[in-house]
């Protein structure tokens, strides 16, 4: 196995039904076989789903680190999405630290209420669901 794609890393690759994509690894089974949340993809369709790829038909992306107030935004958008309330902690933590010059007007963007309300919408409705 592939010992530098591991479980959150950000990857491109081919789809088994040869899609072309960019996502993030949710699990990695035996055998090499990969379950990617797809951010990018080629079908329009599969874009906010999972799909199973191998390690041969992968790359790992670079990382990145974010350093702008638009940058750290859209990862918080993207943390609301797949309701990791950590990473959305993390980023708005770091997005707190930044100039207001450099991180823009985060409560313009967002409003004073409605991350919290988004976030509260993040714990499942349901014990089970976790």
């Amino acid at each position: 196995m592939n010992a530098t794609v591991r479980i959150g890393d950000w990857i491109s690759g081919v789809s088994q039904t040869d899609e072309k994509f960019i996502g993030y690894v949710e699990s990695i089974h035996e055998g090499g076989v990969l379950k990617v949340w797809v951010t990018q993809c080629d079908r329009e369709q599969t874009v906010g789903t999972s799909v199973e790829t191998v390690l041969s038909k992968v790359k790992k992306l670079p990382e990145s680190v974010p350093s702008t107030g638009e940058e750290l935004r859209s990862l918080i958008e993207l943390s609301l999405l797949t309701r990791d309330q950590d990473w959305f902690e993390e980023l708005s933590a770091k997005l707190a630290t930044l100039s207001p010059t450099t991180a823009g007007s985060t409560e313009k963007q967002y409003g004073t209420n409605n991350v919290r309300s988004r976030l509260i919408g993040m714990a499942p409705k349901d014990p089970m669901d976790v």
